[in-house]
């Protein structure tokens, strides 16, 4: 009942304005669209970075600041909150500005949290590291949520989602180089022996983040550019159709997109808690910070060689997007399930196949369900719609991250065991929630459809 009369809302909508021509003349990519791509995904790899830097180094952060683990966990979950906080803000600038308006903001307020951060190195409280923290994260809405606009205002409709899997893929997997950096700057500091160089090579740390992000960002700020004149091919024009507040009324109505919101939300949330916690979980079994590090990144490695083959595969057999969401949560569910056993045996290679089976599994999933939910709610401004989702993620993954902390600050094998569980039940609501999920035409027929009009042009 409410699907159709959200239906019949757009309807009066259309009746109401006057009828926009989604084509013009002439279709038109630029070379450059390269280069934009570039600057967007090396400022989402500072915004992950700026997420995960004190995650594989939590408990040494604990014993160095001496204070409780949950407060550490607050500089990658705050960074969390400020998403949903600024989501709002961020898509009624880009519904009335440009994406290049966005992307800016979102470099600069991660350049100002990054230096911030570096003032630990004064006031050596780790305060300042939580703070820098909150800054960097609300700039991060004003950068990720701009993916689906990039990938469909700069590339072909044939290509569109073969770039939303890189960029996704990228959002995802980025953090990696946040888990990696300080896990090498800690490697072999012990916390009992060197009591006072903790917060020296913490201040360094954030000194080194900050040369990174400046050498990036900077020129992302100065060159990015904004929305080519010409478009690759069919674009929304929701924004001339639709005002804002009927784009998110309409959004609230549709029972659809409010699952693909549920499902994200507990996917990726529960993966990102998963990133703030795991030193938590593995510390009870021995497993040392350089070995956590290295096990994290497993799912990185593992889901950039699943990006490139699922890419390759739906671009080529125009598979159905649904069913391989549906098909991938199995061996993800199955994964998680397995994975406090697998730590019980105490053993590197078999922790490491059950996380890399589930970010092989998982990390494919998120552009596929990005582009079900633009699918859903077309033809309102995509911007929402990956913004809204993205803001599930990360409310999210601050509330259950903030839960998994509280629970597993002991660290010990019982409440590893909870936190494990706890994961489990997350990704399988998700799974329950998508195989709800009902489109609204054959994937397959629009996917024709879109070759068709791109064959013509």
């Amino acid at each position: 009942m409410d699907q159709k009369q959200n239906e019949m809302e757009m309807a009066m909508v259309h009746l109401a304005k006057p009828e926009i021509n989604d084509q013009t003349d002439e279709y038109k990519v630029y070379t450059r669209r390269y280069i934009m791509a570039s600057f967007f995904a090396f400022s989402t790899i500072c915004s992950s970075m700026m997420f995960s830097t004190c995650n594989p180094i939590a408990s040494v952060l604990s014993s160095i600041y001496e204070i409780p683990t949950f407060i550490i966990s607050l500089a990658a979950n705050g960074f969390l909150l400020m998403h949903p906080l600024l989501t709002f803000v961020q898509t009624f600038i880009v519904n009335q500005t440009d994406i290049s308006v966005s992307l800016k903001i979102g470099c600069a307020l991660t350049l100002l949290g990054a230096l911030i951060r570096t003032t630990t190195v004064i006031t050596e409280r780790f305060y300042t590291i939580i703070l820098g923290s909150l800054v960097a994260g609300m700039g991060r809405p004003f950068i990720i949520n701009i993916q689906a606009n990039v990938a469909k205002e700069w590339f072909r409709p044939e290509d569109k989602t073969t770039v939303m899997i890189a960029f996704s893929f990228i959002i995802t997997c980025s953090s990696v180089f946040g888990v990696i950096i300080p896990g090498q700057m800690f490697k072999g500091y012990k916390y009992e022996t060197d009591p006072e160089d903790g917060k020296w090579l913490t201040g360094k740390l954030m000194v080194v983040e900050l040369e990174i992000f400046s050498a990036i960002l900077i020129p992302a700020i100065f060159f990015f550019r904004p929305s080519p004149p010409t478009p690759p091919g069919p674009i929304n024009k929701s924004r001339d159709e639709f005002t804002y507040m009927q784009s998110l009324k309409m959004t609230a109505n549709n029972k659809n997109f409010i699952l693909l919101f549920i499902c994200y939300s507990l996917l990726m949330g529960g993966f990102h808690a998963l990133a703030v916690v795991i030193s938590y979980l593995f510390n009870p079994f021995g497993f040392t910070p350089s070995q956590t590090s290295f096990i994290q990144s497993s799912p990185i490695i593992c889901g950039f060689v699943s990006s490139v083959m699922y890419s390759i595969l739906i671009r080529k057999y125009h598979l159905n997007h649904k069913k391989i969401v549906l098909f991938n949560l199995i061996p993800v569910l199955a994964s998680l399930g397995l994975s406090y056993f697998a730590l019980m045996t105490e053993s590197l290679p078999l922790v490491l196949s059950c996380y890399s089976v589930l970010g092989f599994f998982v990390i494919p999933c998120i552009p596929l369900q990005l582009e079900l939910a633009c699918k859903v709610l077309h033809p309102i401004n995509q911007t929402i719609a990956v913004g809204f989702l993205l803001a599930g993620v990360h409310i999210w993954s601050f509330v259950f991250g903030e839960i998994l902390s509280l629970i597993t600050h002991d660290q010990n094998k019982t409440q590893a065991f909870y936190g494990c569980l706890l994961l489990f039940l997350s990704f399988l609501a998700a799974a329950i929630c998508f195989s709800r999920v009902q489109l609204p035409k054959d994937e397959g027929e629009n996917t024709s459809v879109n070759q068709s009009i791109q064959e013509g042009i």
